[in-house]
């Protein structure tokens, strides 16, 4: 009886045994390319806090700073399209007196594309305004069009790249190289986040406003951003 169970058993696996063991008709081969592209927007946050005993100064103190603000910039040449409001809040929270203090906050975004001479007056504004609770934080991305662009590029570099290491391997082998069966794309962005942006014209700085080139930003440039895609071809191949 076990004879004839270790019989069955190796009639049952043994064509898939066969089949395992076939030679491959498919080569695999894999493309890279990278580039270092240098962003083309930028995005300033603007956060304004003000704080008071009574709710409804803290408003106004706050507005009173974020109307001031808006217009330094108008001043530059951003108009309203270029600056979105991303939150208003007002919080309470009690001092070392026990005394309930309330907290105003208005947080603005400014997305334009990226000018150095731009950044620099926008620094030089805000120093020269002397506004007070304001936090500004930097930021650079591509533009749709840019990325596409330079994946465009990347994806040729990349596949051009596989198509000459399935033909080495395929000649090494005495092989010949029929078709493309398959072909999987990864596509990877390093070194900053990439920001979602929306169309826009880029506003530009007014003539009577020229940049002091008070701040680093007008001897230096933005990091680049590192691009990268891969590519996977299997190529289906004969003797």
């Amino acid at each position: 009886m076990p004879k004839l169970i270790l019989a069955a058993f190796l009639l049952a696996v043994a064509p898939h045994l066969f089949a395992q063991s076939k030679p491959s008709n498919e080569i695999v081969a894999e493309g890279a390319a990278k580039m270092k592209v240098k962003p083309d927007v930028a995005t300033f946050t603007l956060t304004v806090s003000k704080t008071d005993t009574v709710e409804k100064n803290g408003l106004r103190d706050l507005n009173k700073a974020v109307n001031g603000l808006v217009r330094s910039l108008t001043s530059l040449g951003f108009r309203s399209d270029n600056i979105k409001i991303a939150s208003y809040d007002v919080t309470s929270s009690m001092d070392r007196f026990r005394n309930k203090e309330y907290t105003a906050t208005n947080e603005l975004i400014i997305n334009f594309r990226i000018d150095t001479k731009l950044i620099d007056a926008f620094y030089s504004e805000i120093e020269g305004a002397g506004t007070e609770d304001v936090d500004v934080s930097f930021e650079t991305s591509l533009s749709d069009s840019l990325e596409k662009a330079s994946r465009l590029r990347l994806v040729q570099q990349a596949v051009a790249d596989a198509k000459t290491n399935a033909m080495n391997i395929a000649q090494a082998l005495n092989l010949r190289i029929i078709k493309v069966k398959q072909v999987q794309k990864y596509g990877v962005m390093t070194d900053i986040p990439q920001v979602e942006m929306v169309k826009f014209t880029p506003p530009k700085v007014m003539h009577d406003r020229e940049a002091m080139e008070a701040t680093a930003f007008a001897n230096f440039q933005v990091q680049e951003v590192e691009l990268e895609e891969k590519i996977t071809i299997v190529y289906e191949i004969a003797n």
